[in-house]
């Protein structure tokens, strides 16, 4: 998967190191406020989920080519008025090339011809989701921006689908939904705390905890086709609306009734699977950082890597200031290189899970770190066999700080 921006919002120049950024398994943007890594995260979203719509047939190239129609679909991330008569963007997916250069001239291509092209569940994790948290009843609200009632919608899905407690990336927390009273709960020992009610972090980690949670379960590497039509058949919704079930259901019923003895009958019902239910997770999240403490900021990132690592073609893309998820990327790099040490005794290696779960790990050529710059510029962060280079913005800001702090102290010795 590539994507090439240039000219829209505050993305001017775009990657300056080659004409496409690589979204690899586990993408990382950062950058000073302002600087675009939001708009490429919701850019490339709707990209995704315009690839995936025409995978579905939701609409036809000729229906995206219409006037209007290809910047439309920026409206549910609210980008649409970034575009400008110079807007450029290059897509290359897994199944289509998209080419935009202008409202006239848009270039659409199917890249892949395999009749089993399977699709994934894409979920934008907005940096909004604190207020899911604090108001009471947020669906109620009118004009809420369409990416975050979609991140509403399977936030309160997750929450009806919990039985029991959920164990939280903070020692001794858990999260708790009442279905009855409709009423979420945090839970640390014997105290028990509204969610609307306790601290920010748990407000801002929760929502995006239990979504990523609930999504990453249901798109594990060990479900294949036949297990997918058992789960149809017994009514579970893997993540579809019931609009979406009763479609695949009307259409497999017509190729039964068209070809009652057709032995290659389920390689079509295959086909008509994998290009209407989802069989893998991309996972988008705006700075996961958001009021946690350094140590829960590292919990919460590994459990989202772990996630990744669920299903070999799931992608993980992140948006961040935090200068301990970076250093949190770098120990998961280097543990991959050391779980693959063949001498590693036994006790080093009790001691690197402690530090480094092996389901966490992420292999160099798995990774991918873009800078964005307020000159509107995209670049690669270097790495030193494969560890993310010390060299960045946020380290930088920490030695400045360094710096200063020593010249304080020099000026007060005088």
């Amino acid at each position: 998967m590539k994507l090439s921006i240039k000219n829209f919002g505050p993305i001017t120049s775009g990657f300056v190191e080659d004409k496409y950024m690589e979204i690899a398994d586990f993408t990382m943007i950062i950058g000073p406020q302002g600087s675009g890594k939001s708009t490429i995260a919701k850019a490339l979203s709707a990209l995704m989920w315009i690839e995936k719509a025409l995978v579905r047939g939701d609409f036809t190239v000729k229906e995206l080519k219409l006037p209007g129609r290809f910047r439309a679909r920026f409206d549910f991330h609210n980008i649409k008025s970034y575009f400008s008569d110079d807007s450029m963007m290059e897509y290359i997916g897994s199944v289509y090339h998209i080419d935009y250069r202008g409202e006239s001239k848009l270039h659409v291509e199917r890249v892949k011809s395999d009749e089993h092209t399977s699709i994934p569940k894409i979920m934008y994790v907005p940096s909004e989701r604190n207020f899911i948290s604090v108001l009471p009843k947020p669906s109620m609200i009118s004009d809420l921006p369409q990416s975050f009632a979609a991140f509403l919608d399977e936030y309160d899905k997750a929450r009806k689908d919990l039985n029991g407690d959920l164990a939280l990336p903070i020692n001794d927390v858990f999260f708790s939904y009442d279905k009855l009273n409709d009423i979420s709960w945090v839970r640390r020992r014997e105290n028990k705390t509204r969610l609307s009610q306790a601290a920010s972090g748990f407000q801002s980690l929760i929502p995006l905890f239990l979504v990523s949670t609930y999504l990453a379960k249901q798109y594990t590497s060990k479900k294949d086709s036949e297990d997918k039509n058992i789960r149809l058949n017994l009514g579970s919704n893997l993540g579809l609306s019931n609009e979406d079930l009763t479609r695949i259901r009307n259409e497999m019923k017509e190729l039964l009734a068209k070809n009652p003895n057709d032995k290659g009958l389920i390689n079509m019902v295959n086909s008509l699977l994998a290009s209407r239910v989802p069989s893998y997770f991309i996972n988008i999240v705006e700075e996961p950082e958001q009021n946690l403490f350094p140590d829960t900021q590292i919990r919460m990132l590994f459990a989202l890597l772990s996630y990744r690592n669920l299903n070999e073609k799931n992608k993980l893309i992140v948006t961040t200031h935090s200068p301990y998820l970076l250093n949190a990327v770098s120990l998961a790099v280097a543990a991959c290189n050391v779980y693959d040490n063949q001498n590693l005794s036994s006790n080093s290696r009790k001691v690197l899970e402690s530090i480094v779960p092996k389901e966490v790990v992420i292999a160099p050529d798995q990774l991918r770190i873009y800078k964005t710059e307020e000159k509107g510029t995209i670049s690669l962060l270097g790495n030193i066999d494969g560890i993310p280079s010390d060299e960045n913005y946020l380290n930088d800001i920490l030695g400045s700080f360094n710096d200063d702090f020593g010249r304080i102290l020099e000026m007060g010795d005088e």
